[in-house]
């Protein structure tokens, strides 16, 4: 009877200890090194960009998820393009007019007080960032021939702020057809001022 007992207590403490085991590797194991931490913050990939390139002469890229309107009922400007997103408010504009200032510089004294005016470059062209208070926006301005350029951000957020120094960064003018563009007038300087070197065995590809 004694010998049952003793067994009976063995056999408890075994399946007490098997149990306690069982608990211990299940819930205080170390924690693997693939767990995600939930205080890191996620990874942000780079979005994937596309190239506009307008009729008007100039190209840039974006991110793909943008929409562009290029309005066609506008027939006054050359160019007038606004960039919108459904995961993101704000916008992004994107004109070519007529304009009477023969300079850039001439353009910004015209801006009001109530801006701040930065040096900048768009396309390779010299240009004015120039920053609005009310209402709140920020505008890239340069002058192309006899057309005024202008880049406008209407947003205060983030990912609005990377896509326009996207825009900026990779804007360039397209010469139009039959255009005259700066290296071929220092090109045809060159040859009636005797200054210039050309190599006939070289092709030019535009």
């Amino acid at each position: 009877m004694a010998k049952r007992i003793i067994f009976i207590i063995l056999g408890v403490l075994i399946v007490a200890g098997a149990g306690g085991c069982l608990y211990y590797f299940k819930f205080y194991q170390k924690p693997s090194s693939n767990l995600v931490n939930p205080l890191s913050s996620p990874t942000q990939t780079e979005a994937k960009l596309t190239i506009w390139q307008d009729p008007a002469g100039f190209k840039f890229s974006y991110p793909e998820d943008i929409k562009i309107d290029d309005h066609p009922e506008d027939e006054e400007n050359y160019a007038h393009l606004e960039l919108t997103s459904v995961s993101h408010p704000g916008s992004i504009l994107v004109w070519m007019k007529d304009t009477d200032y023969k300079t850039i510089e001439d353009w910004a004294k015209n801006q009001g007080n109530d801006v701040q005016i930065f040096d900048s470059e768009l396309g390779g062209k010299p240009a004015k960032k120039v920053a609005y208070f009310n209402p709140q926006k920020l505008t890239t301005a340069t002058i192309d021939v006899d057309v005024l350029v202008l880049v406008e951000l209407v947003s205060d957020d983030e990912w609005w702020a990377k896509t326009y120094n996207q825009i900026l960064s990779s804007f360039e003018f397209i010469p139009l057809q039959g255009e005259i563009t700066p290296s071929q007038t220092s090109a045809s300087s060159g040859q009636e001022n005797g200054g210039g070197v050309i190599d006939e065995g070289e092709e030019t590809v535009e």
